[in-house]
């Protein structure tokens, strides 16, 4: 309903301008009536965690003692491999939400990610993060169709079941086309911001910050933390010790 209410107050908000432009003779009145419509929609546009164009699956439900890991951006040839062994240590599973260029140049590790008992998520074939929310309709669907293709090549058929936009920015068309491929859009309840920070500590203590039975995680691979080192095996080996002592196990959404 609210997302009717909101397309529909967008179609129709240039005509209510001009009708109150003119009877009142004020342009503020009328880019008010204008303002009243584009502000929802850029909201639920530019808002992550906003369930305004529809559901997002954020989490677990409580009572299960689990957690949902996921890990954006890879594969990445220098941490998936690592990120893996450490989960594998510790006896826990994640999802990697991949890209489809980067499976595209490292093919090897997605089937080696599903042996491990771990799933993968659609994240664009090309992660366009500055744009994906003002594309039209036909480019969207070409972003996580190419993806959940190249997905399916490299593994024989794994069919992806979620996806995440690229900083969880998208406009109304996207669930429209994930409802056409059987996808349910991927959210979260707590992130470090390792996109924009360097300082593993830093990173680390956001996400202990969230972590609590039902939460769902929000990493990257593939970058380097200030003093050069790999930023995602050091951030996930605390955050792994820190669900140890929380008696905090991973698991994935029905």
């Amino acid at each position: 309903m609210l997302r009717r209410w909101i397309l529909g107050w967008n179609l129709a908000a240039p005509f209510s301008a001009v009708g109150v432009g003119l009877a009142s003779g004020s342009s503020l009145a009328a880019l008010g009536v204008l303002a009243s419509a584009h502000w929802p929609w850029l909201y639920a546009t530019l808002r992550p965690g906003c369930e305004w164009w529809g559901a997002q699956v954020k989490g677990l439900d409580k009572g299960t003692g689990k957690v949902w890991l996921t890990i954006d951006d890879g594969p990445d040839p220098e941490d998936t491999p690592r990120l893996l062994d450490q989960l594998d240590a510790a006896g826990q599973r994640a999802t990697f939400f991949v890209i489809g260029q980067k499976v595209q140049r490292s093919p090897e590790w997605i089937p080696e990610i599903l042996r491990r008992g771990h799933r993968i998520g659609n994240h664009t074939m090309t992660h366009p993060a500055g744009r994906f929310w003002a594309l039209p309709r036909h480019r969207v669907e070409q972003e996580i169709k190419a993806c959940q293709d190249t997905v399916r090549a490299v593994t024989g058929g794994y069919e992806c079941a979620w996806f995440r936009a690229p900083a969880g920015l998208r406009s109304h068309v996207v669930h429209p086309v994930l409802r056409s491929m059987n996808l349910a859009l991927a959210g979260w309840t707590v992130r470090g911001f390792d996109g924009v920070s360097a300082k593993p500590e830093l990173v680390l203590r956001r996400l202990e910050s969230g972590l609590q039975e039902g939460a769902g995680i929000l990493m990257h691979e593939g970058r380097l933390a200030q003093d050069g080192s790999r930023l995602a095996p050091r951030v996930l080996a605390g955050l792994l010790q820190a669900m140890s002592r929380s008696e905090l196990t991973t698991g994935f959404p029905d």
